[in-house]
């Protein structure tokens, strides 16, 4: 598979990211509009100033431009990828097809307003805007599956199959479980083997599985699951934490014992610094933590395989921790939060 023209376009996109010295002239910024001002001369400004016209807050205009952007830069890799990469690149890029899926699933579940679940979601991949929009007119999560279903969508399987336990238990992570557990199957089932970009998109798949795992014990720490409880939420196809140590490690209770038992446990050294460092109390920030420790992985394949699929995989990730990031500044001027607080929250 040749990606060398495909790399050059990437390289392009690439280089229009933020550096250090944009970050910290806009950490030194005060002001929530000389924010907004400031980003106007970054590939963000076109974005800004289409959201204006919709938004009058300075928070919620920088939140939707960035939304715009993102959405966009995904789409364009999307329409600019050789077709023999899509279905590598589909791999890439379902770590957001699921987080919008789950979020389209829990906004409609809880009767929370079409535009407040906009808002959470940034289209990408199979669920571009169209497709959001469509599945946003759902009533309920019955109507949804019929959607998926017309469209021969994949994930209307995991839903279809987890509408009985929800309608019985009203709990909607037994949905994403099925999803989480579904779309990594299908993942490693169609990705292949053999070449050096299947290889590299698998090798990240499998690490995505374990850090997933690793998640789920923090979610699930205290609730008083027995094994076979536990065993349900545990996901198949990892390698650096086995199922029988998962069971074991889910009966703890207490998420400071947790971190001790999984840090000798886990033998991935990047891994277990994420964990070294991780407060008890701030788990939330574990995930951005462990999306860093994929794209690093990413971006080292990227330069010792320049001509590889790593290159648009972890410019991919950079670009979502860039907008992430630009979205805690905003809101860090939006509620004064100190700057030295804000570095720490910085990907």
């Amino acid at each position: 598979m040749d990606l060398s023209y495909f790399n050059a376009r990437v390289r392009g996109l690439k280089g229009g990211l933020l550096d250090d010295a944009d970050y910290e002239a806009l950490l030194k910024l005060d002001d929530g509009r000389r924010y907004l001002e400031s980003l106007k001369s970054t590939p963000y400004g076109p974005y800004l100033e289409t959201a204006g016209a919709r938004f009058t807050r300075y928070d919620d205009i920088v939140a939707e431009a960035l939304r715009m952007n993102l959405s966009d830069t995904l789409a364009h890799l999307w329409k600019i990828s050789p077709p023999e990469a899509l279905p590598l690149l589909k791999a890439v890029v379902s770590a957001w097809e699921v987080y919008n899926i789950k979020a389209i699933v829990r906004g409609i579940a809880r009767g929370v307003k079409r535009d407040e679940i906009l808002g959470m979601i940034v289209p990408a991949g199979e669920f571009d805007r169209s497709a959001v929009k469509d599945l946003l007119s759902s009533r309920d999560l019955n109507d949804m599956v019929r959607f998926l279903d017309t469209w021969g969508s994949p994930y209307s399987k995991p839903i279809k199959a987890g509408l009985e336990g929800f309608t019985a238990s009203g709990r909607i992570m037994d949905i994403e479980l099925n999803i989480d557990r579904f779309i990594y199957a299908h993942l490693l089932s169609t990705i292949g083997g053999g070449r050096l970009d299947a290889e590299l998109v698998r090798d990240s798949t499998v690490l995505r599985i374990d850090l997933q795992n690793i998640l789920t014990l923090f979610k699930i720490s205290g609730e008083g699951f027995t094994k076979a409880g536990a065993g349900d939420f545990f996901i198949e196809g990892g390698r650096r934490l086995k199922k029988k140590e998962f069971l074991r490690l889910a009966q703890i209770k207490k998420r400071e014992e947790l971190i001790e038992s999984l840090i000798p446990a886990i033998r991935d050294p990047d891994i277990r610094e994420a964990l070294v460092f991780v407060d008890p109390s701030e788990v939330a920030l574990l995930g951005e933590k462990f999306d860093e420790i994929v794209e690093k992985r990413l971006r080292r394949l990227s330069v010792t395989e320049p001509l590889s699929l790593a290159l648009c995989a972890s410019f991919i990730y950079a670009k979502v921790r860039e907008v992430r990031n630009l979205r805690i500044l905003s809101r860090s001027k939006s509620f004064s939060i100190p700057e030295s607080e804000t570095r720490r929250l910085l990907l």
